[in-house]
């Protein structure tokens, strides 16, 4: 029998966000940039509130918008999250709240008691900061609007279901527009900084007129550490992309392009700890007191160039989407660039028998990116990747 492992499709679900209703009751609440959704809120609160004083016997109807503006999220998936949260926290935390002020009235000792214990339970539930400290809040509602009859309390909850049920409302009709450009935006800043360190180190690596000290390290290695922040704003994008889809009749056209995003940021995730992997490496060879490396600062130099031209072709160009622009050219500067890498590997290994090794397996680095980028563009569908993403190329 075989031992192998059953291969998988790569289709970049393991980076897509699980949309499970154990998530949804973490959600926080986003903040809202756009004035459109600024005057939804704005146009639900009111409405809201008009129902409720409307409906409702008691003087305002207060619970009622109140609860619209802290359940209205940005998208269907959070304002169902936000939803769940703070309906069941704050009708829960009104009803307790008003059978204790109706049993034992309003004193220090009695806000005391209703205090600790909604914030012990709310501590216990499986819920955001948000959605614990909304029956905290709600019981401080009940205590400064007084207590009132049982009926009173009861419309309380009322309100409390009103106002959510006009805030899901307002989200739905008609839901947000996923935005797919801000996630290639973080897409494109990711490609800029790495293309960006490619070039740096090409620069900077064998300028230092005098040996670098122990302990300090090339300016470029400031650019590395801040490929990780680029690709967590990435991330982040791509998770709030996913979310905007959820139960979003408004998404559904673009549903099917969140596989091929999910791969794109892995990819480019990949090539990013593979860059970062030469800039540690060159950073601890080049400007050091000692013996220089077999690869000189010119040819390492060199190779970044090539390996940046390499990028723009894979990656695309400035402004343009982070798509491969033309398959046979990706190949072609590829196999090239292979090709020198092994050259030198070669000449290194003739020439500094035994004192190549840092610099071989710097080559070695440089080479597996060069891989990478060539299986960017190319969707697996189980075949053996490796392979696959290097057509004609000497191996």
């Amino acid at each position: 029998m075989s031992s192998e492992s059953p291969r998988q499709r790569d289709d970049g679900r393991e980076i897509l966000p699980v949309l499970r209703l154990s998530d949804v009751l973490l959600q926080r609440p986003a903040a809202f940039k756009s004035p459109w959704q600024a005057l939804r809120i704005a146009v639900a609160v009111t409405a809201s509130w008009a129902v409720g004083a409307w409906i409702s016997p008691s003087t305002f109807g207060i619970f009622a918008p109140l609860t619209t503006l802290m359940v209205i999220g940005a998208s269907p998936w959070s304002a169902l999250g936000l939803s769940v949260q703070r309906i069941l926290g704050t009708a829960g935390g009104v009803l307790a709240a008003s059978l204790w002020v109706n049993w034992v009235g309003i004193s220090w000792w009695s806000v005391l008691i209703a205090m600790a214990v909604s914030l012990l339970v709310a501590s216990r539930l499986p819920l955001s900061l948000g959605g614990q400290f909304q029956i905290p809040v709600a019981v401080l509602f009940v205590f400064a609007l007084g207590a009132g009859s049982w009926d009173r309390d009861a419309w309380r909850i009322i309100d409390v279901a009103i106002g959510g049920a006009i805030g899901i409302l307002a989200v739905y009709l008609p839901p947000s527009r996923p935005n797919p450009e801000k996630f290639e935006a973080a897409l494109q800043v990711y490609r800029e900084d790495i293309c960006g360190l490619l070039a740096t180190a090409a620069v900077e690596c064998g300028s230092h007129s005098t040996p670098i000290p122990a302990g300090m390290s090339h300016g470029f290695v400031t650019q590395s550490r801040g490929l990780r922040s680029a690709a967590e704003k990435a991330r982040s994008e791509l998770v709030s992309l996913a979310e905007s889809h959820a139960f979003n009749p408004r998404g559904r056209h673009l549903r099917a392009d969140l596989e091929d995003d999910a791969i794109r940021l892995r990819r480019l995730s990949g090539m990013g700890v593979q860059i970062r992997g030469i800039a540690g490496a060159a950073n601890l060879q080049y400007d050091r007191a000692g013996e220089p490396p077999a690869l000189t600062s010119d040819r390492f130099a060199s190779l970044m160039g090539d390996l940046e031209g390499l990028a723009r072709a894979a990656l695309g160009e400035t402004g343009a989407p982070v798509r491969s622009a033309s398959a046979a050219e990706v190949d072609a500067l590829a196999a090239a660039l292979d090709t020198r890498l092994r050259r030198i590997a070669d000449e290194l290994a003739a020439d500094h028998p035994g004192h190549v090794l840092e610099s071989v397996a710097l080559l070695g680095r440089i080479q597996y990116v060069v891989r990478q980028m060539v299986g960017f563009g190319r969707i697996s569908t189980g075949e053996d990747e490796e392979e696959e993403a290097l057509p004609g190329m000497v191996r």
